[in-house]
């Protein structure tokens, strides 16, 4: 009796696990254009964060005060157009530090920049926030390896930003637990 008790416990437990791990990922596969990453900001050239595949869709959350700056490496295998663009929440509209993204080449030559100076509004539905983007552009890029910098330009107090990045939308079943936690997160504005 104890036995059966016991496997039907677990056969329960496996079923609600199962339904849970379908529904995020069924969830997260619509709702979800980027896979959120922390920053846990600043970051130095040394501890930079490595964006393993830049094609895919990436919304990294930092939060820097004034003259601090996060560092970003990627490196390409082959030519690839790239979508970028820099985001800080509408509430924090008043506060005058902005983030600046600068993307540079391995020989330290400038390729692009990313500022709120024309921003857009844009609205995360899977979040419920509205954000100040900057207008989204695509990067044509060489084969090589990449810097970005974002750094806090101006007067003010520490600010949180979004650094999004690619395109591709994919999502494993494992990844599911932690974009349903890092979706919490950034709902609490917890980074």
């Amino acid at each position: 009796m104890t036995r059966r008790r016991v496997l039907r416990a677990f056969g329960l437990a496996l079923l609600l696990l199962l339904a849970w791990l379908g529904s995020g990922y069924i969830g997260a596969q619509r709702a979800c254009a980027h896979d959120p990453r922390f920053a846990c900001s600043p970051r130095d050239s040394a501890h930079a964060i490595h964006i393993a595949d830049p094609t895919k869709s990436w919304a990294f959350y930092g939060r820097l005060a004034p003259g601090q700056h996060d560092r970003y490496v990627f490196r390409l295998q082959q030519a690839a157009s790239i979508p970028w663009n820099l985001l800080v929440e509408r509430r924090d509209a008043g506060d005058p530090a902005r983030p600046v993204a600068t993307l540079t080449a391995a020989s330290g030559t400038p390729i692009a920049r990313a500022t709120l100076a024309h921003a857009q509004i844009f609205y995360e539905p899977f979040s419920g926030i509205h954000y100040l983007s900057s207008p989204p552009v695509n990067l044509h890029l060489a084969p090589g390896s990449y810097r970005i910098e974002i750094a806090m330009k101006g007067p003010g107090s520490a600010q949180r930003y979004v650094l999004a990045i690619g395109a591709r939308e994919r999502f494993g079943l494992w990844e599911i637990p932690y974009v349903l936690g890092a979706i919490s997160r950034i709902k609490t504005r917890g980074w």
